[in-house]
C-alpha cells in the first residue's frame, strides 16, 4: 500500500476556492431570505403564543378575585321579590345572565315582554 496522496485527491480534500457565480449567489440570498423570514414567523408565534397564555391567566385571575363581589350580588338579587326585580327592569330569568358582557336590564318603564291589559 502507498500512504502517499495524488493530486487529485489532495484537490478533493481542499475547499473549492473558486468565485461563485452570479446565479448561486442569488440562491444563496433567497435562502438567507427564507431562513430570515422561517425565524420570524416561529418568534410570531411564539410572541401570539405567550399573548394567549398572559391573557388567559388574567382573566382565570380577574375571576377569582372578583368571585365573591358577584356571587354576594347574585345572592342579593336571588332575594329580591318579583314586584322588586321589576322594578329594577329584571325577571327571576335574568339573574344568571347578570354578569354576562351583554346583558343590560330594560328600562323599569319599558313594557316590552309584558301582556298589556285591554282597556
Amino acid at each position: 500500500m502507498d500512504a502517499r496522496i495524488t493530486k487529485a485527491e489532495a484537490a478533493l480534500l481542499l475547499p473549492a476556492t473558486t468565485i461563485p457565480s452570479r446565479r448561486q449567489a442569488e440562491v444563496e440570498a433567497l435562502r438567507l431570505a427564507a431562513i430570515a423570514a422561517r425565524d420570524e414567523a416561529i418568534a410570531a408565534g411564539f410572541r401570539r403564543a405567550g399573548h394567549a397564555v398572559l391573557g388567559a391567566a388574567e382573566a382565570v385571575l380577574r375571576a377569582l378575585l372578583t368571585f365573591p363581589a358577584r356571587l354576594q350580588t347574585y345572592q342579593a338579587l336571588r332575594g329580591l321579590s318579583d314586584r322588586e326585580l321589576r322594578d329594577i327592569g329584571m325577571t327571576r330569568f335574568d339573574i344568571p345572565r347578570v354578569f354576562d358582557p351583554a346583558f343590560a336590564p330594560r328600562a323599569a318603564n319599558d313594557s316590552r315582554g309584558t301582556p298589556q291589559r285591554a282597556a
